[in-house]
């Protein structure tokens, strides 16, 4: 295996690992309750500013995070689709509770594509998943090129969400739909922290959030962190919200200065996400 490929693979089944026994699909319809810390640090995400943020179930078990991007197509990362069986997977859209049974839509995956650069080198971490079915869902755009450089240059402010674990240690996962905004840092950060056999900038955005007040002795910032990778980190233009990228790997620890959040730049995988 290419090194590359090997060592991002390891850095991005940290972001995988805890969801596989996170959160569980309910077993019946509860009343909402309040939702608690966020992400990382962040907050409850207000459901009408993330119509098309989805939770990726598999096996009945909460997995990743994923974006929808047209009637039957899903945006997510590509580790986590690779090496799966998609028969196992279901989408939940609309669904800001995840054990809300009487809210939003749960569907099935018919079939998916994987990048194949992420699969030969790591590069280019996204993947669609196709619904069985429609969904009515109001689509989030993803950004082209233009759009892209524009909306992430470093100290650009830009929003990312999912249902991902709630302390730094990967654990906890949510059963809310969470938000926590982000701060595009320099690529020599992201260097630093993961070397070029790790982060390639022209495919990848670097950022981490504002620094936390609390969590004893380690300095963390808001992140995102395992359960939300493939989720969408979105940018606020002039002319609408765009998704600029999808939560791809990061340190052991979520949230520390030292080890930045690391998304998939989806503006260098569009034609992929295009293709029929």
């Amino acid at each position: 295996m290419n090194p590359r490929r090997r060592n991002r693979t390891l850095v991005a089944a940290l972001a995988c690992t805890c969801a596989l026994t996170g959160v569980a699909a309910p077993s019946g319809a509860a009343a909402a309750a309040p939702a608690r810390s966020s992400i990382v640090g962040g907050g409850a995400a207000d459901p009408a500013q993330w119509p098309y943020a989805v939770a990726i179930f598999r096996k009945g078990h909460m997995h990743c995070s994923g974006s929808i991007i047209g009637p039957t197509k899903v945006l997510t990362a590509g580790h986590c689709v690779a090496g799966f069986n998609l028969a196992n997977f279901q989408v939940i859209i609309g669904r800001p509770n995840l054990r809300d049974q009487a809210t939003g839509q749960l569907i099935g995956v018919s079939s998916g594509r994987v990048h194949p650069d992420f699969e030969q080198t790591g590069l280019h971490d996204v993947a669609v998943l196709n619904l069985a079915q429609p969904t009515t869902v109001s689509p989030i755009a993803v950004a082209t090129p233009e759009q892209s450089a524009a909306a992430t240059l470093a100290g650009a402010p830009l929003r990312v969400a999912g249902y991902g674990a709630t302390n730094p240690f990967g654990v906890h996962l949510s059963p809310f739909l969470k938000q926590t905004f982000e701060i595009v840092r320099t690529d020599s950060r992201c260097l630093k922290a993961y070397t070029r056999d790790l982060y390639a900038p022209e495919s990848m955005i670097c950022a981490l959030g504002a620094k936390r007040n609390k969590e004893g002795r380690f300095k963390i910032h808001t992140s995102a962190c395992s359960g939300d990778s493939g989720g969408p980190l979105v940018a606020d233009t002039p002319t609408g919200t765009v998704e600029v990228g999808t939560v791809s790997y990061g340190g052991a620890l979520c949230g520390l200065p030292a080890a930045p959040t690391v998304y998939s730049r989806v503006a260098s995988s569009l034609d992929f996400i295009n293709a029929p």
